[in-house]
């Protein structure tokens, strides 16, 4: 009976070129669209972390019964900081007794986040979000500091529709008089809640 050889072939020098060739490719077609996947990801994650805050100020607002405020800070991470001239790179949300918009010593922290990556450029037209116990946002004649009811968040891309859409690669925050806030990235609407062209805030 003759005896039976398993013989292991390896692959040629053509088909690892061939091979290497279709994943250069592949490489070449998905590294973009990654990289635009990042980029947009990192400025919807940066402009919904931003409503979130708001919105706990709202919240916190209605339920006290008592201002609280959101404002930009230069140190998120210590437990005693206060707010800072802007932009809102780092933000801070407390119960602001005495309606001023400045976080005084003995004003509850109830959340503070950031800093943001490096790469997102943001714009403000403030540097404070107030509630009222209504829940309603107060102008800058109560609070004394200028109300940011409209902030971008943008990169390099600026607020330019994406290619093929009607709607930017930036992210806006609007904060209405009612205290109502949305995250919108409309420039084709025309009206002043959702259009970031008419917000006046070039970014970057």
């Amino acid at each position: 009976m003759r005896a039976m050889r398993n013989r292991v072939r390896g692959i040629t020098l053509l088909e690892l070129m061939v091979a290497l060739s279709v994943a250069a490719v592949i490489l070449a077609i998905g590294a973009p669209s990654f990289a635009e996947f990042r980029r947009n990801n990192r400025l919807t994650s940066a402009g919904n972390d931003f409503l979130a805050a708001i919105q706990v100020a709202r919240t916190e607002a209605i339920k006290r019964q008592q201002p609280v405020a959101v404002c930009p800070t230069a140190a998120p991470e210590n437990p005693g900081a206060g707010c800072s001239a802007g932009p809102f790179r780092s933000w801070l949300v407390f119960v602001d007794e005495n309606n001023n918009c400045q976080r005084e010593a003995g004003e509850e922290r109830l959340r503070a986040e950031g800093p943001l990556s490096d790469a997102v450029e943001v714009r403000s037209n403030g540097v404070c979000i107030s509630f009222a116990a209504t829940g309603f946002l107060q102008p800058q004649t109560v609070t004394g500091q200028p109300t940011a009811s409209r902030t971008i968040f943008c990169d390099e891309r600026g607020i330019a529709a994406q290619d093929g859409t009607t709607l930017s690669a930036a992210r806006g925050v609007f904060v209405s008089p009612t205290g109502r806030s949305r995250v919108t990235r409309d420039i084709t609407s025309g009206t002043l809640s959702t259009d970031l062209t008419r917000w006046g805030l070039g970014c970057p």
